[in-house]
Formats: C-alpha cells, sequence, structure tokens
C-alpha cells in the first residue's frame, strides 16, 4: 500500500486520469481516486489544493504526454517530414500504451462537451497538432490550402484510428493503414515522376 510519503503529484494525476476513463469526470473526486490509489484522502492535499487543481493537473499532463512528447519525439527521430507523418500514422498500433492515450483522449473529448476548461484544452491540443502536421505537409511541398486541407483529413484519421482498432484483426488494420499513408500523404519522389 502506498504512503503519503510514497505518492508524488504524478501518481495522484494518473489515479485520476484512470478514474476518467473508466468513469467520465463526474467521478474524479478525492475521496474516489484516494480509493483508486488504496490511501487516505489526507495525501492529496500535500499535492492539491482543491479538485480543481487536479482536474487542471490531468489536461496538463494529457496536454504534456499526448502532443508535446509525441511531437517532440517524432520531431528527433531525423525523419523526413513524409517519415514522420507515416510514423505519426502508426501511433494508434503501438500497443497497450496506445490503447491508453485513446482512453484518455475520449475521457477528456467527453469531458470537453460539458466543461469550458477541457473544451479550451482540447480547442489547444487539436490547434498544436493540426499546426504541426500542416508544416510537415507544407515542407513536401503542398500549397497552404490543401496543406491545411489535408492536415484535416490525416488528423481526423488518426484519431479514428485510435478510437476504432480492432486489435483481433490487428494485422488488416495495418495493412489498410499503410495503404492509406499513400493515399493521405504526398511523396514527392512518387509525385514528380506521374
Amino acid at each position: 500500500m502506498a504512503t503519503r510519503a510514497t505518492l508524488t503529484r504524478d501518481d495522484w494525476i494518473h489515479a485520476a486520469q484512470s478514474v476518467l476513463t473508466k468513469s467520465g469526470v463526474d467521478t474524479v473526486r478525492v475521496d474516489t481516486v484516494a480509493k483508486h490509489l488504496k490511501i487516505t484522502r489526507g495525501s492529496f492535499y500535500h499535492h492539491f489544493g482543491s479538485r480543481d487543481e487536479l482536474l487542471q493537473g490531468i489536461l496538463n499532463n494529457w496536454r504534456a504526454r499526448a502532443t508535446e512528447d509525441v511531437i517532440m519525439s517524432l520531431r528527433n527521430t531525423q525523419g523526413s517530414p513524409r517519415t514522420q507523418l507515416i510514423r505519426l500514422l502508426e501511433l494508434p498500433y503501438h500497443g497497450h500504451a496506445a490503447q491508453e492515450a485513446a482512453a484518455i483522449e475520449l475521457g477528456i473529448r467527453a469531458w470537453a462537451r460539458s466543461d469550458l476548461q477541457a473544451r479550451q484544452a482540447i480547442d489547444e491540443v487539436n490547434k498544436h497538432r493540426l499546426s504541426y502536421i500542416e508544416g510537415l505537409l507544407q515542407q513536401l511541398d503542398l500549397e497552404p490550402g490543401e496543406a491545411h486541407d489535408r492536415a484535416h483529413l490525416i488528423y481526423t484519421y488518426q484519431l479514428g484510428l485510435s478510437l476504432l482498432l480492432d486489435s483481433d484483426n490487428a494485422k488488416a488494420d495495418l495493412e489498410r493503414n499503410q495503404r492509406m499513408n499513400s493515399v493521405l500523404i504526398p511523396n514527392p519522389r512518387v509525385d514528380a515522376l506521374a
């Protein structure tokens, strides 16, 4: 059993995210999260001043892990813009971590339907992700208007993949995704030959 001294702020945030994905934001309460952690609620007040601070922590953690860290990781691969886009579309196939990320994403998007703070976080994340994708497409010599439209198509496809992936048909889904890459992501070498 964890103790107040061993629990961190991140432990509370991760536990709260777990409660959010299982039962929705209304159940993210100090008592519920403490019960999930199998500890008394006293540790909570060592790390947070209020439930609202915990909820903001969930949003900040999600924003950092599901957007900033992902984009940084893709950029650090030193891959071409096309390679970065392909790797982005492969993220939903990264096993349990991808399933967990999709569950958190879905929980936050559901929360955003009734909460301005969560809605603002979603809007900010959407804008940042779309900007990243659009920038990669412009590096592939797409005109700004086409890059903007295609970025939306790629982003909605990637979100849909993460929510609809069927683990029983993962191989077929991955093969379909590889075919979709040629439809969604321009290949300057092939396009120049056409």
